[in-house]
């Protein structure tokens, strides 16, 4: 009963942030999780729509939560890195792409590819020159035209002289 009760809570909630009603929407994720503490779904859409707030630090231990109940969700290990990147963790950051990566499979869409800019922009950040350059320089193989990357690439170039 209590996983049909959040289902139904989960399910209004995301109707709510797909409406833009972010707060309306996190008053049902936290219903959701009341009734069925263990349904991690609510506790990343939590997270996502907290990240919508930048309330990062509430986000990141939704995350937390969703990989203690469920360690082989492969987005949320995205989320938390991308929450990591924005909280400037950028070591911890790198290591949830690297979980991310490992596990995600469709190596040319969009998620991939950011995962892969992040990770990379989060090397340049720790100053792990050569390992960002490589990983741009990839990058840029799948994608010519991914702005970001290439003018991250000008800016470790220009920085270092590595091109």
């Amino acid at each position: 009963m209590a996983k049909k009760e959040a289902e139904m809570f989960h399910k209004q909630a995301m109707s709510f942030l797909g409406q833009g009603e972010i707060q309306k929407a996190i008053e049902f994720f936290n219903k959701a999780t009341d009734f069925d503490e263990e349904y991690f779904p609510a506790w990343n859409n939590k997270g996502i729509a907290l990240l919508e707030l930048k309330k990062y630090k509430e986000a990141l231990e939704c995350f937390n939560k969703v990989l203690s109940l469920n360690s082989l969700d492969k987005m949320v290990w995205y989320n938390k890195g991308y929450t990591l990147f924005m909280l400037e963790e950028y070591g911890e950051s790198v290591t949830a792409f690297d979980n991310f990566l490992y596990s995600y499979s469709k190596d040319d869409d969009a998620f991939y590819k950011y995962a892969l800019y992040l990770q990379a922009n989060g090397l340049y950040h720790l100053k792990k020159y050569d390992k960002a350059v490589e990983i741009l320089r990839s990058l840029l193989v799948k994608d010519e035209n991914f702005r970001e990357a290439q003018e991250l690439l000008n800016q470790i170039s220009k920085e270092t002289g590595i091109r």
